[in-house]
């Protein structure tokens, strides 16, 4: 008979002070997603676009996209683990989508943040009542958003595929065949809802406002300047390397 896991309650200020801590780092997660789709998306553009799609070193270009796809569903993977199965959901030590979800969806979360963000600007209390309605707005989205992730032919089944790759070939390498690989608009759907949660779940928790869909305008406009320029030969006279790519 299997035995009954014990459960473990987190206080208000727990529930807050994990939310505190989960933010931070998956914003730095899907910033770094963000990171590789831009530059994933750019160079499959030009080499779709050239007429003749025949390159020198094919393989190595082929190589690159294998692995920015590889490291693309590590984050992913990281970004929508569970945790532990086999350990109490609130004792888990991940920060992640679902276990950030389940908090943002508790009422009493919920009137801690909205009751936060009233203080935003402590020093002016003129826009407490816009605040609260923002903060409000922001569940209300993340919470939907999540919902979201699930619907549609990447979806769910995107999920399952990312789950399946990532225990039997990424993190492990098990005796078993893999079903199947994540494909691109795997990858890149699961990303933008990843990407819409983060940004409405950190404004919620912390105030922090920044838009990720113009950082990652910013991130494609760079990884199209040197896929150009590595593909095409192409190089505007301004472009530089930064100082850490050329020390030796």
């Amino acid at each position: 008979m299997a035995t009954k896991k014990k459960r473990v309650r987190l206080s208000k200020a727990d529930a807050i002070a994990r939310l505190d801590k989960m933010m931070p780092i998956l914003y730095r997660n899907i910033v770094n997603a963000i990171r590789i789709e831009a530059t994933m998306e750019a160079g499959n553009a030009i080499v779709q676009a050239m007429p003749n799609k025949t390159l020198p070193g094919a393989d190595a270009f082929n190589t690159i996209m294998q692995s920015l796809a590889f490291d693309l569903a590590m984050h992913l993977a990281r970004l929508y683990d569970v945790g532990n199965r086999n350990r109490p959901v609130n004792s888990r030590d991940v920060a992640s989508i679902p276990l950030a979800v389940r908090l943002l969806r508790q009422k009493r979360c919920q009137k801690e943040l909205k009751a936060r963000a009233r203080n935003w600007l402590p020093h002016d209390r003129t826009f407490a009542n816009v605040f609260e309605e923002d903060c409000a707005s922001a569940l209300g989205r993340a919470s939907a958003g999540y919902s979201n992730t699930f619907r549609g032919k990447f979806g769910r089944g995107g999920l399952r595929t990312l789950k399946a790759f990532r225990d039997t070939f990424m993190a492990h390498s098990l005796m078993k065949e893999v079903g199947t690989r994540p494909i691109y608009n795997h990858l890149f759907r699961l990303t933008d809802c990843s990407c819409d949660f983060v940004e409405d779940a950190r404004l919620a928790v912390s105030g922090e406002a920044s838009s990720l869909k113009e950082r990652e305008r910013i991130l494609a406009k760079q990884a199209e300047q040197f896929w150009r320029m590595a593909l095409l030969g192409e190089r505007d006279e301004d472009d530089a390397l930064p100082d850490w790519a050329v020390e030796s």
